[in-house]
């Protein structure tokens, strides 16, 4: 099993990353091949709605960037677990150019591209009031849906200042054994 971890917080060894680490350590620990993905760290351009000279026909988006070797990856994947902060009551921006850019993929000749693949939502935030992350984990919900992907959990995790989550046992036990779980 391949499990492919996305981070869209533009901190390195924020929340987001310390969750998604503890997923991947609980996935390897159960035999995954595991990868992450600092977004930050990438050129992904916004979709530029090109998609009617190319990926409607091949599959793969026109705009050559960093995000062009990320389509196989995301194919190779068998579980896709995305972290993001939450931002303005959704995603990150690196995130949601990435997420964008999946409509390449999201054509009927080409969605099967991603069909029965598992994915995980891993998000921290301020607020304390968890229903602040009710319109990204939709988005994400009904992103799945409609790739006919697996939404199997969210974490979502009330986090603060850059690196709380470590004091937060709980929540790491929890990313941990979502990891585990994807025995």
């Amino acid at each position: 099993m391949k499990v492919l971890g996305v981070i869209g917080s533009p901190r390195r060894d924020g929340n987001t990353s310390i969750l998604i680490d503890e997923v991947l350590r609980g996935a390897k620990d159960v035999g995954a091949i595991v990868q992450k993905i600092f977004l930050n760290d990438l050129d992904i351009k916004p979709c530029q709605s090109t998609c009617s000279a190319n990926c409607k026909k091949t599959g793969n988006c026109t705009i050559d960037d960093d995000m062009s070797p990320l389509y196989d990856e995301l194919y190779d994947s068998n579980v896709i677990i995305l972290g993001t902060p939450v931002y303005w009551y959704g995603p990150s921006a690196q995130l949601k150019a990435f997420i964008d850019r999946w409509f390449a993929f999201s054509h009927p000749e080409f969605i099967n591209r991603m069909t029965g693949k598992k994915m995980i939502l891993v998000a921290p935030f301020e607020e304390t009031d968890i229903s602040a992350s009710d319109a990204l984990v939709e988005m994400i919900s009904r992103s799945a849906k409609y790739l006919k992907m697996e939404l199997l959990r969210t974490l979502l995790v009330t986090a603060g200042e850059k690196g709380a989550v470590r004091n937060n046992k709980k929540a790491m036990t929890q990313a941990y054994r979502m990891g585990l779980d994807l025995k």
